[in-house]
């Protein structure tokens, strides 16, 4: 079972809350501070930690504040009978997991909510794990390139092979994690080579635009996929991890020796022209344009796809989407050439 810290300044609720969770098997520590609580957390590193939020000494806010810096990967969950929604709301944005009003008259709720919370710090840390495992893979594979090129120049041809599998054992393992982008990369990669072909790209610029398709979404083997897969509206914190996709695909791909910025068009595939995407809120042409061609393709192809939550949209009404949106979410230079390969397609 968890070793737990419970953090209360009310002698009855501290003793109520630390029998039930002993009874049920847990390891209760206790502390009727926010600052003990930090010194007992730094001591002993409890699995959880529990606090109310109104407190001498210290308060909730103290605690979350502390911990989403020191350990951002041990949830935190607020017990307060005197906090408000707003209270409540502004926690939560600072980094605690979840919030539970006093007084806890079912104490079996004050159990599934630890058990839920515990579940969850298990599939983030596998999450990491399973994504570091990969990035470890694809430095050894960039080691093994680096030193075979130097060693063999005759095989060169038989590395660009290996890497191909290795482009390919990615795109599946996105495909693995989230089995609704089945074919989805593929068909933004050869969007995407057609917008490009149609601006007069060269062929450089046509493999890395190939390439970045077929691994845009790889940084989605770091989110859970009942996170992926749900099918209603995603909360703030679900819709954060969903971003943290861009990202994580960066750190997965950067130091693979592509012959073209695979990785950082991974990266910016979700910026807006108009300054309102993510992860860095870039603009105009301070995007990467082969991040901005991807934006065009990804989108149209994902209102085209049937998704967990809703069907997808007929390929003229998800082309309409694109076209109204140009200079704003996306580059109009982008969304002239997209114009042209759909007229193309048509005739």
């Amino acid at each position: 079972m968890a070793k737990i810290l419970c953090i209360d300044d009310e002698p009855l609720m501290r003793l109520t809350t630390c029998d039930f969770l002993s009874d049920i098997g847990h390891e209760v520590l206790d502390a009727d501070t926010g600052g003990l609580g930090l010194e007992m957390f730094r001591l002993h590193r409890p699995d959880i930690v529990l606090s109310d939020l109104r407190m001498p000494g210290g308060d909730g806010f103290l605690v979350v504040a502390h911990l989403a810096e020191e350990s951002p990967d041990t949830p935190v969950l607020i017990i307060s009978g005197t906090g408000t929604v707003e209270e409540a709301v502004k926690t939560m944005r600072m980094g605690a997991w979840d919030y539970l009003t006093k007084p806890l008259s079912d104490m079996l709720l004050l159990g599934t909510t630890v058990d839920k919370l515990l579940a969850k710090a298990r599939d983030r840390k596998n999450s990491r794990q399973y994504q570091q495992g990969l990035e470890s893979r694809n430095q050894e594979l960039e080691s093994e390139i680096v030193s075979w090129s130097r060693r063999h120049q005759d095989t060169v041809q038989r590395l660009e092979t290996a890497l191909q599998t290795s482009i390919n054992s990615l795109n599946l393992a996105v495909k693995e994690k989230d089995p609704y982008t089945a074919g989805h990369n593929e068909r933004v990669a050869r969007v995407a080579v057609d917008i490009g072909q149609a601006m007069g790209l060269g062929k450089d610029e046509l493999d890395t635009l190939l390439i970045a398709g077929l691994l845009h979404d790889i940084g989605k083997i770091g989110v859970h996929e009942a996170i992926l897969n749900k099918r209603s509206s995603l909360s703030a914190s679900e819709f954060e991890q969903i971003k943290s996709h861009a990202i994580g695909g960066h750190r997965i791909l950067e130091n693979i020796p592509f012959d073209g910025p695979v990785a950082e068009a991974v990266r910016q595939h979700h910026e807006r022209f108009d300054g309102t995407g993510y992860p860095e809120a870039l603009s105009g042409e301070s995007i990467l344009l082969e991040a901005r061609i991807l934006a065009v393709a990804d989108v149209y192809e994902a209102l085209t796809s049937n998704r967990p939550y809703r069907p997808g949209l007929a390929p003229a009404d998800a082309a309409a989407h694109v076209l109204e949106r140009s200079g704003t979410h996306f580059c109009p230079r982008c969304v002239d050439a997209f114009a042209r390969v759909l007229s193309l397609q048509n005739t």
